[in-house]
């Protein structure tokens, strides 16, 4: 069975290495006139500089993505507290509101009982309560085909975004250190890009902590509580 991550070998530096060269496209450190014909000494000078530079940014990229400890990626990803792991309010959230169509809170009621008898009302604590219950649901399907092809999803966006911030915190060193010139349009490609990975990192999280949940209740298995 393959392994959850290994995105970080295909979809991730496929991802970096292309953000790499629209930066270098747009501060016209790679310029390729219509008129230059393919094959070239020009054309193939400056692809190999590009790929050269792409594979070194790349490297510096991934050094400072390691650097982000899964505790701190999960802080970024959900803006330190703005948003909730979902494993975190995934009972009390589908308690208030099921927008899930393969279950029903009934459903999941009638599955386990003692977790929604049992489920405090401070909020720290709840949180704390929900995600261990989440992860005991999730601990026996993971290796089932939907949940791991939905986890390897949601870490793939949320290292994208981590990738995005990398680029930006290098961005501004490079500008503050003169080595290119601040170009506004791309600093805003950059944060529209970490806005719409971020989004998407918290819709792909919800989407697994889900999947585990439906999974579990379409499986004939012993009720609990």
């Amino acid at each position: 069975m393959k392994d959850v991550k290994d995105y970080r070998d295909r979809e991730l530096p496929l991802f970096v290495i292309a953000n790499v060269l629209v930066f270098l496209i747009v501060h016209n450190l790679v310029s390729i006139a219509a008129d230059d014909i393919p094959g070239s000494t020009k054309v193939l000078s400056e692809v190999f500089s590009s790929a050269i530079f792409s594979a070194v940014a790349y490297g510096f990229i991934l050094m400072i993505e390691c650097l982000f400890t899964s505790g701190l990626k999960e802080k970024l990803v959900y803006l330190f507290g703005i948003f909730s792991l979902p494993g975190c309010t995934i009972f009390s959230d589908i308690q208030k509101k099921n927008r899930d169509n393969r279950f029903s809170y009934q459903k999941l009621l009638e599955r386990y009982p003692a977790i929604y008898k049992g489920l405090p009302t401070e909020e720290k604590i709840r949180k704390g309560y929900e995600n261990e219950h989440w992860y005991a649901i999730y601990a026996k399907h993971r290796d089932v085909q939907m949940v791991r092809v939905s986890q390897r999803d949601s870490l793939l966006c949320r290292d994208v975004f981590i990738s995005v911030l990398a680029m930006i915190g290098m961005y501004i060193v490079t500008c503050l250190s003169k080595l290119v010139s601040f170009n506004f349009q791309y600093f805003l490609f950059l944060v529209l890009m970490a806005v719409i990975t971020n989004i998407g990192a918290n819709r792909k999280a919800a989407r697994f902590a889900y999947n585990v949940i439906a999974y579990d209740l379409n499986n004939p298995q012993k009720k609990e509580g």
